[in-house]
C-alpha cells in the first residue's frame, strides 16, 4: 500500500519543476483531470480556501474527474459554501471547517492513511493551502510530512518546505523523492549549491528522468555551462525520447558555441 502512496507524490514532485517564478519555464504536464482553481485573497493577503468539487453521494468513495472521493458530507458542503462567500464570512466558514475536519478526523483516531488520502484530494484539486494543514495534522507518517514538504513548496513557501523535506529525510533517508523535492525548494531560494548537492543525491539513487532536468537546469542558473551540458548530455543518452533534456543541450550550443544544434 505505501508503494502507491508514495507513487502519487512522486508525480506531484515532478510537477513541481515548474512551481515558481524563479523556474527557466520548463514546464512538466499537469494531470488534465485535476481542476484548476483561481485562488483569491481575503483583506490580510492571506489566501481564501475556496474548495473543490462538489461530488455526490460522498458516503462511498467513488471516481470524480479521475480520482475518488474521501471528503464527507459536512466539509463538502463547507467547500462549496466557501466558493460564493463573501470576504465577512470566509474566516466564519474556516472556522467551522477546522471543527468539522477536526471531529472527522477524531472518529478515525487521526489515522495517517485517512489523513493522506483527504489531502491528497485537496492536491489534485488543486488547493495546496488546505491540503497542506491536512498533511500537518500527522507528523508521524512520511508520506504526510513529505506530502506537508511539496504543498510548502508548491505555495512558495520554500524555507518551510525545507524543514519538512529534512524530517522526511531523517525519517527515511532511502526515500529519495525528499532530496529532489529538496532539492527544488533550495533552487527556488537561490542556494544553488544545498540544490546540486540534493540533486546529484537523487540521480545518484535513482537515475531518474527528472533530477537531471533539475540539476542542469541549477547548473544553468549557476553560470555553469559546460556541467550543465556534462548533465544535460548523459541524462539524454539515457532518455533519448526526452524534449527538456534536447532543449536544455540546445540552450547550451546556442549561448555558448553557436556551433551544432542538436
Amino acid at each position: 500500500m505505501k508503494k502507491i502512496v508514495i507513487s502519487l507524490f512522486l508525480i506531484i514532485s515532478v510537477i513541481g519543476l515548474s512551481e515558481s517564478d524563479r523556474e527557466t519555464g520548463i514546464t512538466a504536464e499537469r494531470n488534465e483531470t485535476a481542476t484548476t482553481q483561481t485562488e483569491a485573497t481575503n483583506s490580510s493577503g492571506s489566501p481564501i480556501d475556496d474548495g473543490g468539487e462538489t461530488v455526490e453521494n460522498p458516503e462511498q468513495p467513488k471516481t470524480t474527474a479521475g480520482f475518488y472521493e474521501y471528503r464527507p458530507q459536512i466539509l463538502i458542503q463547507l467547500d462549496e459554501q466557501m466558493k460564493s462567500a463573501g470576504r465577512g464570512s470566509v474566516a466564519q466558514l474556516n472556522a467551522k471547517y477546522e471543527q468539522e475536519l477536526n471531529a472527522y478526523l477524531e472518529m478515525y483516531s487521526y489515522d495517517s492513511d485517512r489523513i493522506f488520502y483527504l489531502a491528497n484530494e485537496y492536491m489534485l484539486l488543486n488547493n495546496y493551502h488546505r491540503a497542506n494543514k491536512i498533511f500537518l495534522k500527522d507528523n508521524k507518517d512520511i508520506k504526510n510530512v513529505f506530502g506537508a514538504a511539496t504543498t510548502y513548496r508548491f505555495m512558495g513557501q520554500n524555507e518551510n518546505a525545507i524543514q519538512k523535506y529534512t524530517q522526511a529525510i531523517s525519517m527515511n533517508p532511502g526515500f529519495a523523492e525528499s532530496y529532489l523535492g529538496r532539492g527544488l525548494a533550495n533552487r527556488n531560494l537561490d542556494n544553488y549549491d544545498s540544490a546540486v548537492n540534493d540533486l546529484q543525491t537523487y540521480i545518484s539513487r535513482t537515475g531518474a528522468h527528472d533530477g537531471y532536468v533539475a540539476l542542469a537546469d541549477v547548473y544553468f542558473k549557476m553560470g555553469k555551462n559546460k556541467e550543465a551540458y556534462s548533465i544535460a548530455s548523459q541524462g539524454l543518452a539515457k532518455y533519448k525520447d526526452s524534449k527538456i533534456l534536447r532543449t536544455l543541450a540546445n540552450n547550451r550550443l546556442i549561448k555558448n558555441k553557436g556551433r551544432v544544434r542538436l
